[in-house]
């Protein structure tokens, strides 16, 4: 009997300064749960918009302003930092920046796990709506603003106005918190929470449990 073909599972290598509508064209060209590494000059504003198939992108370098816009099903790697509105109207799939990212993270992003390894600037998790998001160092002023849904996971702290405006979902927090919103304060931790933390952490890359982390939720009877 013949031996069987062995498929050829090493990532498709996409480099130089291609233009951003080319790119797209060739990423939605490819079969779904195909990997593939992206080397590129310089950061696209608007890389993976709209993208709506299951690959596995690396990306060796920076991401710039709305990567991932309203992406659903594609996991991407981005070994460098990204821009503001990383993740916005995120649906479904994976983002893991090993960098920092700009303001308002995974704003209004329904779906899928967002993570950033070093830090976030102002508004991260804005209107957030059902995705989960982690950072694992600090974030800056009115995180969680106007969130609905999901959870956010800090790891080092949090600026000023946490959960302003915030009507649902959940903030975990390890470290200092300069302020919340006068409706948010930190509450005792359920046992499911504190599963669903320990999972989110184990997701993240993340050892241990969550027993130094604290919950903020709100409280709908105080809000303004």
């Amino acid at each position: 009997m013949a031996d069987e073909e062995v498929k050829d599972e090493s990532p498709i290598l996409i480099k130089g300064a291609l233009p951003l509508v080319d790119l797209h064209a060739q990423l939605e060209n490819l079969a779904d749960d195909t990997s593939v590494q992206l080397e590129v000059d310089e950061p696209f504003h608007g890389f993976g918009a709209g993208l709506d198939q299951a690959l596995t992108i690396a990306i060796a370098g920076n991401v710039g302003d709305f990567a991932f816009l309203l992406s659903e099903r594609a996991h991407y790697d981005v070994a460098g930092n990204a821009g503001r509105c990383c993740g916005h109207s995120f649906a479904s799939g994976s983002v893991l920046v090993h960098g920092s990212a700009g303001d308002c993270l995974a704003a209004f992003a329904t779906g899928g796990f967002i993570a950033v390894h070093n830090n976030a600037a102002d508004r991260c998790g804005m209107e957030l709506a059902g995705a989960d998001v982690f950072v694992r160092r600090s974030v800056g002023d009115d995180a969680g603003y106007r969130m609905r849904d999901g959870a956010l996971v800090l790891g080092n702290g949090a600026g000023e106005n946490v959960g302003r405006e915030m009507t649902g979902g959940l903030i975990f927090i390890r470290g200092d918190v300069k302020s919340t919103a006068p409706h948010v304060r930190p509450a005792r931790m359920k046992d499911a929470e504190a599963l669903r933390l320990s999972l989110f952490l184990a997701r993240a890359g993340i050892k241990g449990g969550g027993a130094d982390f604290k919950v903020y939720r709100p409280n709908p009877l105080s809000r303004p």
